[in-house]
């Protein structure tokens, strides 16, 4: 893909991928939640790449497979354009069989009520609870759920996969890295990272050659310790959340200042860090897309010294 002069772009770590600043986040892309059917899913994918985003980002788990399946679609016969990552570790319980089979045409049923995208919202948050998916990082699982995303993605590598929410103590799952140089070896996966929230697995990712990058949210209870590590060890960082919990005030009156809004100030906030690669943004509607785009335009040269954060 071309480089946009209205997108910046950054090489991710010590890799040798350079991804977009902005990348599009693809949780919501084909869930019965968001209404949002597969033709607009992708138009939505056309108009990121028309904007100089380069870098997608999905999982396996989200939309039982289908937001794999439309990027696939949508890459195909550019694939070497995009930087596409996915996540595996997660897979769906005995109790959701037969949800799971229905659920294409369950999707189409209920797109157009608004009840059933609440329902289905609700079932997704609660899905861990009542063990509808479990996560699993044994090597035979991972290596068939590569195989089977690649196959709804129509492609034979990709850029980067991650282990999807890995927790404190992931590394010790029998079998694990040995596994993932399989894979890599095979030509299949360029670059491993884990997604995760907890420190300790944060960490645990520094000190793996196998593990380049993380995708982590910008909370400010994260240890700045966590992240001076993870820049130490020229991990990447990609950001799945940005937040101002805690400084809600003095975000507001920075952005009040500048004429500026909140969220174009969290955008820019998170693009200054120096150990933040890219930022992903999660809309699925193609005016919102532009807006977080104009964001960063915007908020480049915004003197973020003042918030004191």
């Amino acid at each position: 893909m071309e480089k946009d002069e209205n997108v910046d772009y950054r090489v991710i770590g010590n890799t040798d991928l350079t991804a977009s600043v902005l990348g599009l986040g693809t949780s919501r892309l084909t869930s019965v939640s968001t209404g949002l059917s597969r033709r607009q899913g992708l138009g939505l994918i056309a108009a990121a790449a028309d904007q100089g985003i380069n870098f997608i980002d999905t999982a396996d788990i989200y939309g039982q497979g289908d937001s794999e399946a439309v990027i696939g679609q949508a890459i195909k016969g550019m694939r070497d354009r995009f930087i596409v990552a996915t996540k595996v570790g997660y897979r769906f319980g005995e109790k959701s069989g037969f949800l799971v089979k229905a659920m294409p045409l369950l999707k189409r049923a209920l797109r157009p009520f608004k009840g059933a995208r609440r329902f289905a919202a609700s079932m997704r948050n609660n899905a861990h609870d009542s063990n509808l998916i479990t996560q699993d990082f044994s090597a035979a699982y991972l290596v068939a759920a590569v195989d089977n995303s690649l196959r709804r993605l129509g492609t034979d590598y990709v850029d980067i996969l991650y282990l999807h929410d890995a927790p404190s103590g992931f590394e010790k799952s029998e079998g694990l890295f040995e596994a993932l140089s399989l894979i890599q070896r095979a030509g299949k996966v360029r670059y491993f990272g884990i997604s995760a929230e907890h420190d300790d697995a944060l960490k645990t990712a520094c000190s793996n050659p196998l593990l380049r990058l993380v995708q982590t949210d910008l909370h400010p209870s994260r240890s700045r310790e966590t992240f001076s590590s993870i820049e130490d060890a020229g991990r990447g960082v990609v950001v799945n959340k940005v937040f101002s919990r805690g400084q809600e005030e003095a975000v507001s009156a920075f952005a009040q200042r500048h004429g500026v809004t909140v969220r174009q100030v969290l955008l820019g906030y998170a693009l200054r860090q120096p150990f933040v690669a890219s930022v992903l943004t999660g809309t699925t509607n193609r005016d919102h897309l532009s807006e977080n785009i104009a964001s960063v335009r915007m908020a480049r040269h915004l003197p973020y010294e003042e918030l004191g954060i």
